[in-house]
């Protein structure tokens, strides 16, 4: 998995707070990665990629669909059938589709794998981590509309960074801890709303 990425950039963000010298750019560095991260938790997902492929495991809850994220793609599909963790199956191409259909067409991730009417194979329903995945997750880019939710709120931390409720900051240790409440801010709840995961609030 690739380090985990900031939303927007130093640049961008400067240029919104009419900054021209560098003598912040440390501080807004932070405060983006912080503020990415808020939002990350705050959707109940990442939006950025992994750099290379990942191994995931997983327990199905039906036999004809398995919901395994946000992923970009998949090279291997493996299943245990008993239980012992050999995953004797692998499922080729042809055994399965990534849903929705058209996400990679519209620079979104897939979240769901299901078998086709003419697979070989089931999800082994009941067996314990009975699925092994081999694939890249997270969004294939970061949408725009969570890129702006990041300049806005990254602005308004830096703004009030020397509040006593707002950010505070130790240049020594590089320390920094954003009071942010995403999901009560009328313009970031707009951006953010579409992209929040199911059964998270």
């Amino acid at each position: 998995m690739t380090s985990a990425v900031a939303y927007a950039s130093v640049a961008v963000v400067k240029a919104r707070l009419g900054i021209s010298d560098t003598t912040d750019d440390t501080k807004l560095e932070t405060m983006l990665q912080a503020v990415s991260r808020a939002i990350d938790d705050l959707c109940g997902r990442r939006f950025y990629a992994d750099a290379a492929d990942a191994t995931r495991y997983y327990t199905p809850e039906f036999n004809d669909a398995l919901f395994a994220g946000d992923m970009i793609s998949l090279t291997t599909l493996q299943t245990d059938e008993d239980g012992d963790r050999t995953y004797e199956r692998t499922w080729l191409a042809t055994d399965y589709d990534l849903t929705p259909d058209n996400a990679a067409l519209d620079g979104k991730p897939y979240t769901a794998i299901r078998v086709t009417p003419d697979g070989s194979y089931v999800f082994p329903v009941g067996v314990r981590k009975s699925v092994k995945l081999v694939g890249k997750w997270g969004w294939p880019s970061v949408p725009q509309p969570v890129a702006e939710a990041c300049i806005l709120l990254t602005e308004r931390v830096f703004k009030r960074r020397d509040a006593i409720f707002g950010v505070v900051g130790s240049p020594d240790l590089g320390q920094l801890r954003a009071v942010l409440r995403l999901n009560e801010d009328p313009e970031v709840g707009f951006l953010l709303q579409p992209f929040v995961a199911l059964g998270v609030y």
